[in-house]
């Protein structure tokens, strides 16, 4: 009997309070902790400070921003900016900062066409300002000259003297027949137009295109024109106004300039069809990640070919 009491103190009884203790006294339990620590201290290390991102009053002007200031700078101006010049534009970047952002924070932008006109605007500007930075080559150039030659020809240009008769007065066959009959004389050109009927046309075009003769005569009169010889009188050649008996004193035949002479014009036109190609491109790549639904009207493509 007493060897039996004594073996049942030596083993006492496991209470409820004894089972939390050896949980917590488990390995694994003790590496999923220090697991949890670990990441949680990367995370507090690595994490950003909020204020760099999400702080609405603050505003930043890097570095790469006045670099890019002072090379907008240097394009318009032709030189370099000085530190007075730079701090105006660094003063100026500020309060658009500032005031930007107060006009979104009050909603003024939402639904302001003027605003939105202006970003594009602005990104228009930038696509421009990107694409000027490209210098063309002597090849290039050259190459764009010749490929190009029509926007550079002198055109075609005629002298003449014309006389009027009118349709209203002598009607159109009478006007014709008075026509003949003055070329048949084949007088002096500088006296001539004085037989001719009153009106507000010019009696003759010194050195004019066709494009002018058109303007002020008339299609008809400016294709008539092109095939007339000159040194003599030609007619009848109707117009928009009547009938015109006309001599031709001079043509000029379309003329190519020399490259050499020209060469500002054309690095010009070349950096204007580079900044509207470079442009082009550029809005087609943003473009393409938007999908344009239009109600109610046909739609065609805003991408300009």
């Amino acid at each position: 009997m007493f060897l039996k009491l004594r073996s049942l103190k030596k083993k006492p009884f496991k209470t409820a309070d004894q089972k939390p203790q050896r949980f917590w006294r488990e390995p694994m339990i003790h590496l999923f902790v220090l697991g949890l620590a670990v990441f949680g201290l990367h995370a507090a290390l690595d994490r950003k400070p909020e204020a760099a991102v999400t702080d609405p009053y603050l505003v930043e002007v890097s570095s790469a921003d006045i670099e890019w200031m002072r090379t907008i700078f240097t394009k318009q101006m032709g030189r370099g900016p000085t530190v007075r010049d730079l701090r105006g534009q660094v003063n100026q970047l500020i309060r658009e900062q500032i005031l930007s952002r107060e006009a979104v924070s009050m909603g003024i932008d939402e639904g302001d066409m003027v605003v939105r006109r202006r970003l594009a605007q602005k990104m228009e500007f930038l696509f421009k300002d990107l694409s000027a930075m490209t210098e063309p080559t002597e090849d290039d150039l050259r190459n764009y000259f010749f490929e190009n030659r029509g926007k550079y020809e002198t055109p075609p240009r005629v002298t003449f003297t014309q006389v009027y008769f009118s349709v209203d007065t002598r009607g159109a066959e009478g006007a014709a027949q008075a026509t003949q009959a003055m070329i048949k004389k084949d007088g002096d050109p500088r006296r001539l137009p004085a037989l001719g009927d009153a009106s507000m046309l010019s009696p003759g075009c010194t050195q004019c295109s066709l494009k002018e003769i058109r303007n002020r005569f008339g299609t008809d009169f400016a294709e008539a024109i092109k095939s007339l010889a000159p040194g003599s009188w030609n007619g009848p050649v109707k117009s928009a106004y009547g009938i015109h008996a006309v001599y031709i004193h001079e043509r000029r035949d379309t003329k190519l300039p020399k490259y050499s002479d020209i060469i500002d014009r054309v690095k010009n036109d070349w950096m204007a069809e580079k900044r509207e190609e470079d442009t082009r491109r550029a809005y087609g790549n943003i473009r393409s990640r938007y999908r344009v639904l239009v109600e109610n009207l046909p739609y065609d493509s805003d991408l300009k070919g």
